[in-house]
């Protein structure tokens, strides 16, 4: 992958190594430069070799190396997040080329035609005149298949993406992740990906009246949420619990409690917040 010569060339200048000490007998400092540029790949055994040339273990290596596209994608939805808000979608599809190119440049296109539907998801939703292409949803269903231990990245696209797929498919794919929900425990800047995608499993089961499966994220939910404050996540279970006891015909006290929940986010000061629940409200609730 691309970004593995990126790192790797931190390693070798933090510990003062030449590129000519760190390709030893593996390759040739000229491979070694394309590499580290993110022009070419390295075969396997020849990168455990040029590692051992600078005295660094794998697992040093690959610890830095998730941080490494851990800013990237934060990078990325720091992006995001204000155009979502503004339904900017020219801001949207200037992100959308800049993925194309840095693509067409790239060893490792995935990451960035990835980048690519992720935006073109988000776009769909502020504005009902785009449209998903199944061979783009079917893309990321491979990629998230395929890929045994998510991370952040994997999270926050399916977390975005969830909508455009049937409720069997979010439900197998959500309870895989709630079942290792220790694991993601463990790393801090999951946990609350991990809490905001069980949400959005519970809540993509009731609008699709799924109510066994949405039981099975209401208990992870309270289990993840636990003891903790979590008001903003708290009040986001609130109003499901609410649509939850609407959609099971106690529409009376359903209402009450979404538009309860409406008003917590008034108080809050977060009008995003307050006109997203509102079109849900809107759309679901039939007066």
């Amino acid at each position: 992958m691309e970004h593995l010569g990126k790192v790797f060339r931190e390693f070798r200048i933090s510990k003062n190594y030449s590129l000519k000490e760190a390709a030893g007998e593996a390759c040739s400092t000229s491979q070694l430069s394309r590499f580290e540029l993110g022009e070419s790949d390295l075969a396997a055994s020849r990168f455990f070799e040029i590692l051992d040339n600078i005295h660094v273990t794998i697992e040093n290596f690959m610890d830095k190396a998730r941080n490494f596209q851990h800013h990237e994608h934060v990078s990325l939805m720091a992006q995001i997040i204000p155009l979502y808000y503004s339904n900017d979608i020219a801001g949207f599809q200037k992100l959308q080329e800049e993925q194309l190119e840095k693509a067409k440049s790239s060893t490792n296109p995935l990451y960035f035609e990835l980048n690519w539907i992720l935006l073109q998801g988000l776009i769909c939703q502020r504005d009902a005149s785009f449209t998903m292409k199944q061979g783009d949803l079917d893309k990321v269903a491979d990629y998230l298949f395929q890929t045994e231990e998510w991370t952040m990245y994997e999270l926050i696209l399916f977390g975005n993406l969830y909508s455009f797929y049937d409720v069997d498919y979010v439900t197998r794919l959500g309870r895989e992740v709630m079942e290792r929900e220790e694991f993601y425990q463990e790393i801090g800047r999951h946990r609350k990906l991990v809490l905001i995608l069980a949400l959005n499993c519970y809540q993509h089961c009731l609008e699709h009246l799924s109510f066994e499966n949405a039981s099975y994220f209401e208990t992870y939910t309270e289990k993840i949420i636990g003891k903790g404050i979590k008001l903003y996540e708290r009040n986001i279970f609130h109003y499901l619990k609410g649509f939850s006891l609407y959609q099971k015909g106690q529409c009376k006290e359903g209402c009450k409690q979404m538009k309860e929940a409406m008003s917590i986010f008034d108080l809050l000061g977060l009008p995003e917040q307050v006109a997203y629940y509102q079109e849900h409200y809107e759309k679901f609730v039939k007066d």
